[in-house]
């Protein structure tokens, strides 16, 4: 493989990292999985070349990053179909599941060499047709005909264990402008029934705290401290400072970044049963899954087990949860 594309998304706002224009504090304040991958592929394989597509109402440009003889571009174009100017690339991996993407495979679809389909919550199929070669899913529930697993982590620059004093028992991230899938009030109405979880120490990240805060009051819940949005360095030192992070999404949200950003940090994962995740991931020691009616006894017995859940996540990050390994696994599917 010696050109990588990744379409990226359709959407013309602009992430936090797009604002730097060298390499050094690019690759410092990326948190974003899937551009990291880029990178990876050029500084550990025979890839020459990786372009980054995003839609853009500005006159279409480029930001390009060269080293060791290599160059990571960010293109920034009116029109997806800007594409079809450049020398076509070996792997094209189509993030989102967006329109924009079944038009331009139908277009040419030999054009992009192998086609690789990540979609997002109801866009986890091509729901917008489109000719793929690959669909890529992150929950074996969503396995079909021509369906491979893809694996990733927490970006390691931003999402890593620090040696912090833990303040909290549970750091629960979950943005309450989707709360009708990040599970809050479902994990709410359980605290209040349950004696041991009233007298945890629970962080929470996320907006909209105040929705968060109505349902304690409804629930008759006191012991969640809500502190509102933070960026991902404030997240990862949270995380840090806490022994556990928890996942409460249901079926209907995809596979939320925060569970494998929580691995990142050292931080024992307690994960709804529901929450879509690999089973790779659900198999580590570090890992404990809980039904909507056992949480508590899952969280008894990991308070128990802490120190040594803590010691195998850090085991996993040198091997099964290491970029190198993610990385790796992710290529051999895509080679097959």
């Amino acid at each position: 493989m010696k050109k990588f594309w990744l379409f990226r998304s359709n959407l013309t706002n602009f992430e936090s990292y797009h604002q730097y224009d060298n390499i050094k504090d690019f690759k410092k304040n990326l948190w974003d999985f899937y551009l990291l991958q880029g990178l990876w592929l050029l500084e550990n394989t025979e890839c020459e070349e990786v372009s980054i597509w995003r839609l853009t109402k500005r006159p279409s440009y480029s930001v390009k990053f060269k080293f060791a003889g290599k160059v990571f571009i960010q293109r920034f174009v009116r029109n997806f179909d800007e594409c079809f100017k450049c020398k076509k690339p070996d792997v094209t991996f189509f993030r989102g599941g967006f329109p924009e993407y079944g038009r331009l495979t139908k277009k040419n679809p030999k054009f992009f060499g192998i086609k690789l389909y990540l979609g997002a919550s109801k866009r986890k199929y091509p729901i917008h047709g489109g000719i793929y070669d690959k669909i890529l899913i992150e929950s074996e529930k969503d396995i079909k005909k021509n369906c491979y697993p893809f694996y990733k982590i927490g970006v390691p620059n931003i999402f890593q264990p620090l040696n912090l004093q833990k303040k909290y028992d549970i750091c629960w991230i979950a943005n309450c402008t989707q709360i009708k899938q990040k599970g809050q009030e479902y994990f709410i109405e359980y605290i209040s029934k349950s004696d041991i979880l009233k007298n945890a120490k629970i962080l929470h990240i996320g907006n909209k705290p105040e929705v968060g805060k109505k349902l304690c009051d409804k629930y008759d819940v006191t012991n969640i401290e809500f502190i509102g949005h933070h960026n991902r360095f404030g997240v990862n030192e949270a995380l840090n400072q806490s022994k556990f992070g928890l996942v409460t999404s249901n079926d209907v949200d995809g596979c939320p970044r925060i569970s494998t950003e929580i691995l990142a940090t050292g931080t024992p994962l307690l994960i709804r049963g529901k929450t879509r995740l690999l089973k790779y991931y659900r198999d580590l020691d570090c890992v404990k899954t809980f039904s909507d009616n056992d949480l508590e006894k899952v969280y008894k017995e990991a308070k128990k087990n802490y120190e040594e859940m803590r010691q195998k996540n850090l085991d996993a990050l040198e091997h099964e949860l290491s970029l190198d390994n993610i990385m790796r696994m992710n290529i051999r599917l895509w080679k097959e």
